[in-house]
C-alpha cells in the first residue's frame, strides 16, 4: 500500500487547481481557495475530505481541484476515510481514466492495492463492502473487482464475501442497487448490478428463509 500510495504522491506532485478558479464562494473561503491553487503546501484534512466528495458544479474545473488533492485523498482512504465512495464519485466524475496514462496507472494502482490490501485483512479500517462499492464506483464497473477477489479468495477474502453477500442480497433480489453514489450511466449500472448478482449467485446463494 505504501508504494501505490508514493505512485500517486509522486504523480500528482505540484498539481494545482486553475490560476483563475474561484470554486463555490458558499463552501469554500478565499483562503481555501488560495490553498488549493497553491503546489507544495498540505492541506487541512478536512478541506481535502469536502473537495474529494464534493459534486462537479462547485468548481470551474473540476478535475484540477481532484488532481491536486488526490495524494492526500489516497492517505486519507488507505487510512480509513469516512464516506470513501463519496470520493470516489468525485474521481469518477472528474473522468480519471482519461487523464495522462503516469496518473492513471498511478491511481488505478492505488485502488488496486486498497482492495486487495482490504481482502487480506481480519479488520480492516474500511469494510471490504464500503472498499468495493468505491473502486465500483471510481471506475463504473464491477469487473476487475471481482476478478481480483476471485483471484484472492481465501478465508479471509471468504469472510468478507459472506458479510458483503449479507449486506447486498435483499437490494440485488429486489433490482436494488447497492451502488448509492454511482456516476456512470444507468444502462452501465444495471449492467454492474446484474454481474454482480450472477457473481454472488455462484458463490453464496441466496438464501430466503436463512435472510
Amino acid at each position: 500500500m505504501e508504494r501505490a500510495i508514493a505512485r500517486v504522491a509522486e504523480a500528482f506532485a505540484g498539481m494545482t487547481a486553475h490560476p483563475d478558479e474561484a470554486g463555490c464562494g458558499r463552501c469554500y473561503s478565499a483562503e481555501e481557495i488560495a490553498l488549493l491553487r497553491t503546489a507544495h503546501v498540505a492541506l487541512p484534512a478536512d478541506l481535502v475530505c469536502m473537495v474529494a466528495e464534493e459534486v462537479p458544479g462547485h468548481w470551474d474545473d473540476h478535475p484540477s481541484v481532484i488532481r491536486r488533492v488526490l495524494p492526500q485523498v489516497a492517505v486519507l482512504l488507505a487510512q480509513g476515510a469516512t464516506s470513501p465512495d463519496l470520493m470516489a464519485r468525485g474521481l469518477a466524475a472528474a473522468r480519471w481514466t482519461q487523464w495522462p496514462d503516469q496518473q492513471v496507472q498511478a491511481l488505478r494502482g492505488f485502488l488496486e492495492a486498497w482492495w486487495l490490501g482490504t481482502l487480506e485483512q481480519d479488520s480492516p479500517p474500511t469494510s471490504a463492502r464500503e472498499v468495493f462499492e468505491s473502486c465500483v464506483t471510481a471506475t463504473s464497473s464491477v469487473t476487475p473487482w471481482l476478478a481480483w477477489w476471485d483471484a484472492g479468495l481465501g478465508p479471509v477474502a471468504s469472510r468478507h464475501l459472506e458479510e458483503c453477500a449479507d449486506w447486498w442480497w435483499d437490494d440485488l433480489q429486489n433490482d436494488v442497487s447497492p451502488f448509492a453514489w454511482w456516476w456512470g450511466t444507468e444502462a452501465q449500472e444495471r449492467a454492474a448490478c446484474a454481474e454482480l448478482r450472477t457473481w454472488l449467485a455462484a458463490r453464496v446463494p441466496f438464501e430466503d428463509d436463512a435472510r
